[in-house]
C-alpha cells in the first residue's frame, strides 16, 4: 500500500510556512480543498491549495512537484487571489458542478490574526447555476451545424454544450444533498427525479462518456433539449427574467418548438 504522508506528516505545514513568507502580496490565509479536504485523496491525488492574499485584485496559479519523504513525489496545485476576489469565486456556482449546487469540504491551515474568524469555515456552499434556456439552445444549434456540414468530429466536441446545462432546468433543480466533487455532481446530475426518460443515457452520450455513431449523439442532444423544453414549460415566466422576454414568450407560443424542428440535419430524417 502506497502511503498519504501529505496530511499525517508535517508536510502541510512546511508548505504553509513557506508560502506564508514568498516573495508577493502578503498571505492573510491558507486552505485545504479538494480530495485531501474531502478525506478522499489517493496516491495520485494532488494538493489543492486556496492562498488568500491582500491588496489590489491579484491572481496566481503556481504549481509544484514536491518530495513527500517517502520517495514519491506529490503534485501541489495552488490558486492565489485577492480576498475579494477569493470571496467572489466561493460564492459563485462552480463551473464543473453541472448548474447544481456544491458543499465541498475545506480546511483553514492558517490565517492571520483578524482573517482566522472571516476564513474560517469547515465547508463551501456554492448556489446552482442561473437557468440558461439561450444557452441550452444554442448547444444543440452547434451540434447540428457540425453535423449537417459533415464535420463529425465538431458535433462530438459540440455534444458536451447542451449536457451541463440540462440538470438545472430540470425542477426540482438540484439534489438533497449538493455534492463535493466533479464526480459526485456527475452522479447526481445522472440521477435527477423529475428527469424524463431516456435523460441519463443521453447525457452520458453527449459528454462522451459511452460510444455512439454522429446519429447517436445529434439524437441524444436533441432529448436533452427537447426534454428540458417540454418540463420547463410551466417556468416560462421565471425563464423570461434569465433568457429575455422573446425567449420566454417563445417558450410558450410554440415558436421555440418550431425552432427546435428546425435543428435537424437532412442526413439523420
Amino acid at each position: 500500500m502506497i502511503e498519504l504522508p501529505v496530511v499525517e506528516s508535517g508536510f502541510l505545514g512546511e508548505w504553509v510556512d513557506r508560502l506564508r513568507t514568498a516573495a508577493g502580496p502578503p498571505v492573510v490565509g491558507i486552505l485545504l480543498r479538494g480530495s485531501y479536504a474531502r478525506a478522499a485523496a489517493t496516491a495520485y491525488s494532488d494538493v489543492d491549495l486556496d492562498v488568500v492574499v491582500t491588496g489590489p485584485t491579484y491572481e496566481a496559479y503556481p504549481a509544484y512537484l514536491a518530495e513527500t519523504g517517502v520517495g514519491r513525489l506529490v503534485h501541489i496545485s495552488i490558486a492565489m487571489a485577492d480576498a475579494a476576489s477569493w470571496a467572489a469565486h466561493v460564492a459563485a456556482p462552480a463551473d464543473w458542478a453541472f448548474g447544481l449546487p456544491v458543499r465541498s469540504p475545506v480546511r483553514v491551515l492558517w490565517a492571520a490574526g483578524e482573517w482566522r474568524e472571516r476564513l474560517d469555515r469547515t465547508e463551501i456552499h456554492q448556489p446552482p447555476a442561473p437557468p440558461e434556456l439561450d444557452g441550452l439552445v444554442a448547444g444543440l444549434g452547434k451540434v447540428a451545424g457540425a453535423f449537417a456540414a459533415g464535420d463529425d468530429l465538431g458535433g462530438r466536441l459540440a455534444g458536451p454544450d447542451p449536457a451541463p446545462r440540462r440538470p438545472a432546468r430540470v425542477p426540482p433543480p438540484h439534489p438533497p444533498v449538493p455534492p463535493p466533487s466533479r464526480r459526485e455532481a456527475l452522479d447526481a446530475a445522472l440521477s435527477l427525479p423529475a428527469a424524463p426518460p431516456g435523460y441519463r443515457e443521453a447525457m452520458l452520450t453527449c459528454l462522451g462518456l459511452t460510444g455512439g455513431s454522429p446519429s447517436d449523439v445529434y439524437s441524444a442532444a436533441r432529448r436533452l433539449v427537447s426534454g428540458t423544453v417540454a418540463t420547463v414549460r410551466p417556468y416560462a415566466h421565471e425563464l423570461a427574467e434569465s433568457a429575455g422576454p422573446d425567449l420566454g414568450a417563445a417558450l410558450v407560443d410554440g415558436r421555440l418548438d418550431r425552432y427546435l424542428a428546425q435543428l435537424r440535419p437532412h442526413r439523420f430524417t
